[in-house]
């Protein structure tokens, strides 16, 4: 697709004095406006037409938009090709290099729409390789952008983007206020958009890992009310899986297992086996989290061990799994076990976000306690307080002293 089409769009809707609401007015809607202008949409030729006819202007002209003409633009076809198919491989270096050079080709061409849509696949791409401190700055970078002005659509996707980014590196409170702009901003988009219902996964989850649990729950009757009806399957078994996350952190045991087990029926090794790897590493931490032992959840981390051996993953991901059989372990009484199976986990914490760190530094603590090591356990409870309130986790902070205390409270 040519990258004039987006931009030439976007100035000829301004041009008329026309809201992207009024230019899809009874046949598209404003997200897919958007989705247009920024290139993420490829135009038909019905499309065109009937486009052209709302902004007065000969079909052929518009036609002309769809093609590259420069080096430049060909170049940048070429680069976003590469980027997307990369993406698509799950090639994720390949994909944020292909796409920041294709970024700075958008920016010689002078087209805002394609460097945005190029430097949102990058952040994306950084994201899925845990290089969590670059996702941060190329999301602040976009939600900055003029551009991201111009479009309510636009805004809620850069909100959403550096929600995530700042849940990823367990700055949470930053990550509730930036999902909070999300959803507000978004409850004017079509009812049940996607947009909106990222945005409100980025809510559910900072308010979750915040400790903010009624919130998120209510939150969670939001989430569920936009997927339960003509939502896409990948899409339903995401919100499945977020809801059923936040009923196990309230101690919810059965609305938890209900809702991933919705999710299970949805999220299939066949359709994204990178997914369905998460998945299952996520519902195993969750099940273990709320003290639920059955053998199904070993099945889920097995799983989730099984898929990584197979697709590969992040350093972050192996040490996250390594964390949760850890924590099977020591909840099934091998604690001497856990332990040595945290040594290769503390050894790289620096890769870990913080509220990863903390958990650590938690079980490290409950292993030393259960081996009559109570010293070294205060010295890691000590720093896991540290570090969740450094995250804005003051609940698992406050587990932290509470087990500190105990184990004062024993040594008189």
């Amino acid at each position: 697709m040519g990258i004039k089409f987006g931009e030439k769009l976007r100035n000829a809707r301004l041009q008329h004095k026309m809201t992207q609401a009024q230019l899809g007015a009874g046949k598209y809607s404003t997200s897919y406006i958007s989705l247009l202008e920024t290139g993420s949409r490829e135009p038909t030729m019905e499309i065109i037409s009937e486009l052209s006819a709302r902004l007065g202007m000969d079909r052929e002209v518009m036609e002309s938009w769809n093609t590259p003409v420069s080096p430049d633009e060909a170049e940048f076809v070429l680069l976003e090709h590469r980027a997307r198919q990369s993406y698509t491989a799950r090639e994720y270096t390949d994909a944020e290099a292909s796409a920041a050079e294709a970024a700075v080709v958008a920016l010689r061409l002078k087209n805002a729409s394609a460097w945005w849509n190029m430097m949102f696949l990058r952040a994306e791409a950084l994201r899925d390789q845990g290089r969590f401190e670059e996702y941060r700055a190329a999301a602040e970078e976009v939600l900055a952008h003029p551009l991201t002005e111009e479009s309510l659509a636009l805004k809620v996707r850069a909100e959403t983007l550096v929600a995530n980014a700042y849940l990823g590196l367990g700055r949470l409170h930053l990550a509730v206020d930036h999902a909070l702009t999300a959803v507000e901003l978004g409850g004017d988009l079509p009812p049940h958009s996607l947009i909106q219902i990222s945005a409100l996964f980025a809510l559910v989850a900072s308010l979750a890992e915040s400790g903010q649990l009624e919130e998120a729950w209510r939150t969670c009757q939001t989430l569920s009310a936009a997927v339960a009806e003509g939502a896409p399957r990948q899409t339903a078994g995401n919100a499945y899986w977020a809801i059923g996350n936040v009923a196990f952190k309230r101690q919810d045991i059965e609305a938890g297992l209900e809702n991933h087990q919705l999710a299970a029926q949805r999220l299939l090794p066949a359709s994204d086996i990178e997914l369905w790897a998460r998945f299952n590493k996520a519902s195993a931490s969750m099940r273990l989290a709320a003290g639920v032992v059955e053998p199904e959840t070993l099945e889920c981390l097995e799983r989730a061990e099984l898929a990584l051996s197979v697709i590969g993953g992040t350093l972050n991901d192996k040490l996250e799994l390594q964390l949760i059989r850890a924590r099977w372990l020591h909840l099934n009484g091998d604690v001497e076990a856990a332990l040595e199976q945290l040594r290769p986990v503390e050894a790289n914490r620096d890769a870990l976000p913080p509220n990863f760190q903390g958990e650590l530094d938690l079980l490290s603590a409950r292993c030393l306690m259960g081996l009559g090591r109570g010293t070294e356990a205060l010295e890691q409870l000590r720093r896991a307080q540290m570090v969740f309130a450094e995250a804005g986790a003051p609940n698992r902070a406050a587990i932290a002293i509470e087990l500190a205390t105990e184990i004062r409270a024993a040594n008189r």
